[in-house]
């Protein structure tokens, strides 16, 4: 499964929508810090602080204790991963909404 396609319902009945989408995110592909890293053609470091501390990411292993630093396991599951990617993309431009810096080739030259 890829980034933008969706996760079909196991058509369970569910008791309310809490439920709902905490199935859907327990069913939806989780990826791994070295999975999002190739498909992003970034380093692993890069991925790992950009999803350590994002809501929805699991996180598995412990604190470590002074002696022994913590080890942990990051599973990005799919609906975050793309949240994270919109919130980073850069807007595209649309003729709605001004251009930063306006262009004056379509005015007609001063004489």
């Amino acid at each position: 499964m890829r980034f933008g396609e969706t996760v079909k319902d196991s058509g369970r009945p569910a008791g309310n929508e809490s439920q709902k989408s905490e199935i859907a995110i327990f069913q939806e592909r989780h990826y791994t810090v070295a999975e999002i890293a190739e498909i992003l053609k970034l380093s692993r470091d890069v991925i790992r602080k950009m999803f350590e501390r994002e809501p929805g990411v699991v996180v598995i292993g412990g604190e470590g204790s002074r002696s022994k630093r913590g080890y942990h396991t990051l599973r990005i599951p799919q609906s975050v991963a793309e949240r994270v990617y919109r919130r980073l993309r850069i807007p595209d431009l649309t003729p709605e909404r001004p251009r930063a810096y306006p262009s004056n080739k379509s005015e007609p030259p001063s004489c």
